[in-house]
């Protein structure tokens, strides 16, 4: 069907992607008929997928990083007014539940999400739940509800941005505690309801993957629910044993499927990686230090940046500086060093400058008190960045292994006899820990001598 006759009647709304070519429309009606769809969006096809689109991430994504915030709003007409108001950090999930494609897109620039809904939104507490998926991704995720007469639209039009920015600084709410105020006033003090409550509250936290950030969340909201702390760590720890098992059970699946002479390690099991602040620290000078190499004919920069899909920097200065890269990449947009040492941010010039004094060098110390010998030498002297980047990784995931190995020991020291399962759990998250390392030596030319313990 020719567009012209598809939109016929509608207001039209051109769909970007991140890099700012046009990949579809949205179209909403002009008319006031209720029996006709309000919004409606071009067929999906092989580059116009919905459910991986983040509306006006073209025109928001250098504020978001500048902001360090992102503004999720439900329609086209909120991110216009939105922009036309100079609050430009604003996207919109294109009328669908937020997906995992859509958060790790606006993952890219920031970490922090917040989320306006309009005052009339129906079945808020159903569309709290589809917010989870952000909250295991690591974000930091904040709702603000509208007052009822309200949209973003219209409330930024009546009030004006500063108004609108103030109403949210005052009214936002993390999420878990929003979602368990709201289930309180539903349950109404009957038992039976607190109590599922309580498990669901528990599932959205026992999603975040950061154990400090868990810890945190637990003891608040004991505080809030009146139960005791310990339940909820209990009934976490539940759901994380399910959570794994059920993980482990779809790459037993998986694996049945995989052809034998392969012998893939086990890519089910992903991680995210925390990486100690030395290593963010090399991140960045590996980005800095290799701005004009080629790697297979590749820029460098963006060798670098897909082999830190699975990494987290957790330091706000280089974060800012890799989110720098990201907007400027995508765009295909060369960042001297120059640009940094010359930055608006005196913090950025100063980090610069000491990086940039300093000779590149991947220190040998830490592998020579972990048995790890490396084979190939070339990475130490930055030749090979994606070789680099896998080293920081294994030294990441070997300091994991201890762990879990310290972890295992104490629990067969331990002179509690239900901690049968949690032994069965650490055994495998073991093996697939072994597996990774031997992925990541094979990669970096680096062999693991058994360890003297």
């Amino acid at each position: 069907m020719p567009i012209k006759r598809f939109f016929k009647g509608r207001v039209l709304f051109t769909i970007h992607s991140v890099s700012g070519k046009v990949l579809g429309f949205g179209g909403r009606t002009l008319l006031a008929d209720k029996n006709i769809p309000k919004y409606i969006n071009s067929p999906e096809t092989d580059i116009y997928i919905k459910s991986r689109i983040v509306y006006g991430i073209h025109f928001a994504r250098k504020a978001i990083a500048q902001n360090d915030v992102c503004y999720l709003v439900e329609g086209y007409m909120d991110v216009l007014s939105m922009h036309q108001a100079g609050i430009e950090n604003t996207v919109a999930s294109s009328g669908t539940s937020l997906t995992q494609d859509q958060v790790k897109l606006i993952r890219r620039y920031t970490n922090n999400l917040t989320i306006v809904y309009d005052g009339d939104a129906a079945g808020v507490k159903a569309a709290l739940r589809g917010l989870e998926i952000a909250l295991e991704e690591g974000m930091a995720v904040k709702v603000v509800l509208l007052p009822k007469e309200h949209d973003p639209d219209t409330y930024v039009r009546e009030h004006g941005s500063e108004a609108f920015l103030a109403f949210i600084r005052k009214s936002q709410k993390d999420l878990i505690h929003l979602k368990t105020d709201l289930f309180l006033d539903e349950a109404n003090g009957d038992p039976v309801k607190i109590a599922q409550i309580v498990k669901d509250i528990v599932q959205s936290i026992a999603r975040i993957p950061d154990s400090i950030t868990r810890s945190l969340y637990l003891k608040q909201t004991a505080r809030m629910l009146q139960v005791e702390e310990q339940l909820l760590i209990s009934e976490t720890n539940r759901f994380l044993r399910k959570k794994a098992g059920d993980r482990l059970s779809e790459q037993d699946r998986a694996s049945v499927k995989e052809q034998p002479e392969i012998q893939q390690p086990q890519e089910a099991r992903t991680f995210t990686f925390h990486l100690d602040e030395p290593q963010e620290r090399d991140i960045i000078r590996l980005l800095l230090e290799n701005s004009n190499f080629e790697v297979e004919g590749e820029n460098a920069i963006g060798k670098i940046l897909k082999n830190l899909q699975d990494v987290e920097i957790e330091n706000p200065l280089y974060r800012a500086i890799l989110n720098d890269y990201k907007v400027h990449y995508d765009k295909d947009e060369f960042l001297s060093q120059a640009y940094f040492i010359n930055h608006t941010d005196p913090a950025v010039r100063q980090l610069i400058i000491d990086m940039l004094q300093t000779p590149y060098e991947l220190s040998e110390n830490w592998f020579k008190m972990h048995d790890v010998v490396i084979t190939d030498k070339q990475f130490l002297v930055k030749k090979d960045i994606v070789k680099s980047i896998s080293l920081l990784k294994l030294k990441k995931i070997l300091k994991m292994r201890d762990e879990v190995e310290a972890h295992i020991r104490s629990l067969t020291q331990s002179k509690t006899h239900d901690n049968v399962d949690e032994i069965q759990m650490c055994m495998k998250e073991l093996i697939q820990l072994q597996d990774y390392i031997k992925k990541l030596s094979a990669d970096t030319g680096t062999v693991i001598l058994p360890a003297n313990k």
